[in-house]
């Protein structure tokens, strides 16, 4: 049961590299072209997160969610609508 809960934690902890370093590539280009990054996120907040951090000068707003299946860099003006790209 102790090498099940080592390799969960594991197993978590490198998605969650994984992930930062992916939305890291979205927020560091949009910086790049001067785009607008409002919130960047490790896992999703559907209603409230664990973690909220925004400097004074700043724009973004960075934090840590509470349901680990991922995570996002929101982009002024991007639609959150997926579905919007598969029904034509």
């Amino acid at each position: 049961m102790e090498t099940f809960l080592i390799k969960a934690l594991q197993l978590i902890l490198s998605l969650s590299i994984l992930v930062i370093v992916h939305e890291f590539g979205h927020f560091i280009f949009a910086r790049i072209f001067k785009v607008r990054v409002e919130k960047f996120y490790l896992f999703f907040d559907p209603w409230f997160s664990l973690f909220k951090y925004k400097p004074k000068n700043s724009d973004t707003e960075y934090g840590v969610g509470w349901l680990p299946l991922g995570g996002y860099c929101k982009i002024s003006g991007s639609t959150s609508c997926w579905l919007c790209l598969f029904i034509p």
